[in-house]
Formats: C-alpha cells, structure tokens, sequence
C-alpha cells in the first residue's frame, strides 16, 4: 500500500518556473520534475472515489486590513506554492476595548480599508481562479465574546456582512453555504477566544487547531501560545475538551500570517483530501472533514477506520480497524493514535528499521541556508543567496520550498527554478530581523533517486562564490556545513539523508470495545523529528 505516484508524460527541455504542481506533486507535463501528486489508497465508502491530497490556507492578511503586502503579491504567492487559499482580510471588532494610548485605531483604520477595498477584492479573487489554482473569497470576524471566525464563501458574495452578534453570523453563513470557521480558540472565553456555547456544525464543520498563534489541541501541546496579547492557552477552551463533550468538527491549520504570505513556512498549512481541484469539490470534502492540519512540512498523512477516511461517522461497531499512512519530509519520530482525548497506540519508525542499505533508492535531502549575524550585534540585514543544485547520477523527483514570510518586502520574492530533472536554480533571501519564532533560515527539500555515488554539487553565487559536492553515500551518516565569511556571516547546511523507511510508515491498529453502543472518536497525530506535526481529522464511531 505505497503511496502511488503519477510519472509526468514528457521532460520539458526549457526552464519553467517550479510551482505548486511540482511543489505538491502534482504530475504535469509541463513541468520538468516527473510528479508524485499523493493518491487516496484507504479509501472508503460506496463509491469508492479516488481522492486526491490538496494544499492550502485559509486564513490570511495583508494591507487589505491592518497588516503588511498588497493583495495582488498575496495572489501571486499563493499560486506558486499552494493549491487554493482563502483571502480573509481584518473585517471587524463589534467589541473592541479601547486601548491605551488610542492603539484600538489600528484595527478601526484597517477595518475602513478593508471595507472600502471590498469591491476590488472580490474582483481580484475572481481574477485568481483558473483551472491549476482556486481562490476563496472570505474575511474575519472578531469579537471578544464569541471568539474569531474566518467566513469562507463558494463564490462570489457582494455583501460584506458584519453583524454584533455570533448567531447572526452563522445564520449568514448557513444561509449562503458559507464555512464560518473559528480560529485560536485557546484563548479565555472574553478574550477572542472561542465560545462553544454558539458551535454550529453546520456553519463550523471545521476549527483551526494550529496558526502562527500556536496550537490549540490542548493546553499541554507543543507550539504554546505566546506571541499575542490575548494571553496564554485556557485549558477549558482547547479542542480536545470540545470533542469530549460530543462536539464534532474536522481539524485544519492555516497561517495567519500578517506579512501577507499565504502558506508562509512554520505558520501552518491545511491538507485537504478531494476529487479534484476545484471549488466545488474543495468545498466538499472541507464539509465533509477530509481535512488535516500540519504545521508547517507538506506531511502527506492518510487515516481510515473500518476503510472510512477521516471525518467520517462510523456507525457502531465493537470492531475498529485503524489504517494509516504517511509520508513525511523528515525522519518520523512518532505517530500515536488518539482515541477519546487519550494516546492509545504509539509507533516508532525507527524501532523497525532494518540493515537494508537506504541507497540505491529514494531518499530526501534538506538544504537549508540563511542564520546570520546574531541579533544583539545590530547587524540586522538581507542576505541574497543565488545558487545552481545539481545531481550526477541521479534525478531529482520532487522539490519542495520551506520559505518563511520574511524578509518582508513588497518586490522581493524567493524563487525556485528547475532546469531538468538533474538541475535547480534557487534565488532567495534570508534575513535575522523579524524572522519567524525568531528562525532565520529557509529550506527547500529534495528527493533524489539516486545511487551511493551520485553526487550533489551547490554552485554558489551569491552571498559569495562557491562549489561544493557531496557523494549522498557520504551524506547517510555526515552532513556538510559551510560558511559564506568570517565569522558572524551567513551559513548554509547540506542535512543527512532521510530514508524512505525513515521518512514514511504504514501501520494498522485494531481497537476493540465492548459496547458496541458506545460512542468514541480517533485521531492520529504524526510527529518528525525536527518537531513538524500534523493531526487528522477525528473519526467518530457511533
């Protein structure tokens, strides 16, 4: 039950611009890297359908609001990277404090260009749609009260509806076939955080458990929240505690992001499991909780009980079979499987290693570049970083950007090329001031069919000038270092190789309960070794 991957149909010989198809895996003959778009191989139900894995985020800023980066750079962003998004500009605050110092303006002056730039908006979004990318028209909705929602809309929708009350919202959104999905719902109830009094599942069929605010599955979770003002995580208020008190919604992760970079690395990123890409059938597998979270590697992840996919009602039954599959960017560290709020099975990858050699084969390697002057020098600057990746003796399958939001800049952009299936061109820019948690580092992860002699050279032109090569066979137990400079200069790092017995697993479980009455529900929750995690959505039985 591998992950089965579609080969691209020819080998294009000019340069074109690397984008969310071959980012994703998706296997067009436009592209230069043959493609590995993830195939549903669990599925269920009576019609079988063939699913397939779409990235995307849905909850987002920029200028259109009170935060940074025109709504066009936000488009053009998110058509490279991601499959679909959602532009959720700052709406309103029925019930804004006013704060010390007159800072409550901020959010009304934003409120006032958001408002004004609504038709546009909806223009732009239009624009956005064609057939290999989806844009959702939507905006946010704050209240101390009743929490924050993203109302994410099917089409267009010309009313910018902005009411004081939450069930007002949801009855505007249940009327049009909107998703209202709340959002950093840890927070204590008055401060923005979610009120549950007022769930809806038929407006709410998924909450937002991971933002750059932090994670919100429980209070004791990785990821605390620290970087508002709304204060730490209220352990009433966590998902978990939702779903043990008989609440049922899917799982889902977004960005937040207020530098305007929708999918902005480490901020999270929603995976969802449809038919295809359109609005249609993104809308309904949303609906229908075909949706997982992840923080910020494309982890592909795959669950099923008794052959149902995530976000299924399962109807009772004593006997539970629980399949997964997943595939990481990463060495897997763990994947437990939850049940009822409780870790009940735990699989460790590398428990079942053998001695079977990772090469020849296919294995992943991380470049990752930027670090930099330490901040309390004030020597805060952009580092350019331009270079050539190239591989003898092998191929490149797939390349995958980990690029954060910084630098901010409204021109600057991060750009990976492929040249063939042998060669990549990466133009990037790293910086140490405002970075992301305080992270001044990009990546882009490779996989590599390759052998022990193939060899991985970096042609480096930019911060400096530079060649350097690795044989992978000396990149399964090392990995390279270097510096652009003296000390105090920026550095880049060829990781260790991941292999696939370490970056995948296929595991199932049997869970048997006694009452076949009872009602329980399951998640799985994937953890990589450097910390990146995904959740799936629950599976509900009974």
């Amino acid at each position: 039950m591998d992950f089965r991957l579609n080969e691209a149909k020819k080998i294009m010989t000019d340069q074109p611009q690397i984008n969310r198809r071959t980012f994703l895996g998706e296997s067009l003959a436009a592209t230069a890297l043959s493609g590995l778009r993830v195939n549903s191989e669990l599925q269920g139900g009576e019609n079988q359908k063939r699913l397939q894995l779409f990235w995307g985020d849905l909850h987002n800023h920029n200028a259109v609001g009170y935060a940074k980066g025109s709504l066009e750079r936000s488009i053009e962003l998110a058509q490279e990277h991601l499959d679909f998004f959602a532009f959720t500009g700052h709406a309103s605050w029925h019930d804004m404090p006013k704060m010390p110092g007159n800072r409550h303006m901020k959010w009304v002056n934003g409120f006032e260009v958001h408002s004004n730039h609504w038709p546009k908006t909806r223009q732009l979004i239009q624009d956005a749609n064609n057939d290999e990318f989806v844009a959702f028209l939507g905006y946010e909705w704050h209240s101390s009260q009743f929490g924050d929602y993203c109302m994410i809309f099917p089409e267009d929708q010309p009313e910018l509806f902005l009411p004081n009350h939450v069930e007002k919202l949801l009855d505007f959104a249940e009327g049009n076939q909107a998703l209202a999905i709340p959002h950093h719902v840890g927070y204590k109830q008055g401060w923005r955080g979610a009120n549950f009094k007022h769930f809806r599942p038929g407006a709410s069929p998924v909450v937002e458990v991971f933002s750059e605010h932090g994670c919100t599955e429980t209070d004791r979770s990785s990821y605390p929240m620290i970087r508002h003002s709304n204060g730490g995580r209220s352990a009433s208020n966590m998902i978990v505690p939702q779903l043990q008190k008989g609440m049922r919604f899917g799982f889902v992760a977004s960005s937040d992001d207020h530098l305007g970079y929708p999918g902005a690395y480490g901020e999270g990123v929603l995976g969802v499991w449809a038919e295809d890409l359109s609005s249609r059938s993104l809308m309904e597998a949303i609906r229908a909780r075909r949706t997982y979270a992840a923080t910020g590697d494309r982890i592909a992840l795959e669950v099923s009980l008794n052959g149902q996919p995530m976000g299924s009602d399962v109807p009772a039954t004593t006997d539970r079979q629980i399949d997964v599959r997943v595939q990481g960017e990463d060495a897997i560290s763990m994947v437990e499987l939850i049940r009822n709020g409780k870790v009940i099975e735990r699989y460790f990858p590398e428990d079942h290693l053998d001695d079977k050699p990772i090469l020849p084969g296919k294995v992943k390697c991380r470049l990752q570049y930027g670090w930099g002057p330490w901040a309390d020098l004030a020597m805060g600057r952009t580092c350019f970083w331009d270079m050539t990746i190239k591989l003898d003796g092998g191929r490149f399958t797939r390349a995958i950007p980990c690029f954060q939001s910084s630098p901010f800049d409204e021109k600057l952009r991060d750009r990976l090329k492929v040249v063939s299936n042998q060669e990549l061109r990466l133009d990037s820019n790293t910086t140490r001031v405002k970075c992301y948690a305080e992270d001044p580092t990009k990546a882009v992860v490779t996989e590599i069919e390759g052998t022990p002699d193939t060899v991985l050279t970096l042609q480096i032109r930019k911060p400096y000038e530079k060649t350097i090569s690795a044989r992978l066979q000396d990149l399964i137990d090392d990995n390279v270092v270097e510096f652009t400079g003296v000390f105090t200069s920026e550095s880049y790092i060829v990781h260790r190789l991941v292999g696939q017995s370490e970056y995948s697993a296929q595991i199932r479980w049997q869970d048997q309960q006694r009452d076949a009455n009872s009602t329980d529900w399951y998640y799985v929750r994937v953890t990589q070794n450097n910390g990146q995690l995904a959740w799936s959505s629950p599976i509900w039985v009974g």
